[in-house]
């Protein structure tokens, strides 16, 4: 089970990589539960799993490594798995359960975790956060008996239970977005200072200098160069401009534009 193309964008959101992806075999044959507990640890007054982390909802990072059929199912972390995913079984040949807070699981760590299930020919499969059955074994089964266990994948299933988690997941998330943006050519002069949300779009031959911010689901176009201390939220900015110090959000900067410091557009059209 390979994925059509090699390098699937790890910046696309679900509905792209759905559409980029031709659907393995096994997408077909998963039912994927995903359990959302909130964890108070983490000290907020929304449900944890789904706390920002670059631009994404933690839950909303699990997802990404799925293109099949997904039940949500909130619980608590004392609820027993078995009959809390009972009721929700379905005719596919597997149930493959996993947790909204691996924010770092992907697709080809998913893909490989099918691969191993279906080699051994195991019915259960305990993962290091997550587990997948056969459905008939759970069919069959009141509770969790001794299953096989795996352990790798390890590094994939980091689990934001705390908040020095969440910071380190926040930082893995930030360098694999730099470094895929660094791979298709962007020059970012000081990754430290600069922070870029998941969904941004960045096109060719782009500078960007340290101390910038681009937020949202902002484009920047070709040749673009981002001077520092800019703040880009939700915004597109056209090829060939110039930004210097300022902050733009839900707004357009057209082509060739050159924007000076201390600029501040919000709501607008700069030509």
């Amino acid at each position: 089970m390979e994925i059509k193309e090699a390098d699937v964008d790890f910046l696309e959101d679900i509905e792209t990589l759905i559409q980029k992806i031709e659907l393995e075999p096994v997408d077909k044959d998963v039912h994927i539960i995903i359990l959302k507990i909130h964890n108070p640890a983490l000290l907020t007054d929304e449900k944890s799993y789904n706390l920002n982390l670059m631009g994404k909802k933690m839950i909303d990072w699990v997802k990404l490594a799925f293109s099949g059929n997904i039940t949500e199912i909130e619980t608590d972390m004392k609820s027993d798995i078995i009959s809390t995913i009972k009721p929700h079984l379905t005719e596919n040949k597997y149930t493959a359960i996993f947790y909204a807070d691996t924010p770092l699981l992907d697709r080809k760590t998913f893909l490989n975790i099918m691969d191993y299930m279906q080699i051994k020919r195991f019915e259960a499969l305990k993962l290091e956060r997550g587990y997948v059955f056969l459905t008939d074994y759970l069919k069959n089964s009141e509770h969790l008996q001794s299953i096989n266990s795996c352990d790798l994948f390890k590094e994939n299933f980091l689990t934001v239970f705390n908040m020095n988690q969440l910071e380190l997941a926040n930082q893995i998330l930030k360098n694999k977005i730099i470094s895929s943006h660094q791979q298709k050519g962007v020059l970012i002069v000081d990754k430290n200072s600069t922070y870029i949300e998941s969904d941004v779009k960045i096109g060719k031959n782009v500078i960007i200098y340290p101390n910038n911010a681009i937020m949202g689901e902002s484009e920047i176009g070709d040749n673009v160069v981002i001077e520092p201390f800019c703040t880009i939220k939700s915004s597109k900015i056209h090829k060939n401009s110039v930004l210097k110090n300022c902050y733009i959000e839900n707004s357009e900067i057209k082509e060739k534009s050159n924007i000076k410091p201390f600029s501040y557009i919000l709501n607008g059209v700069k030509k």
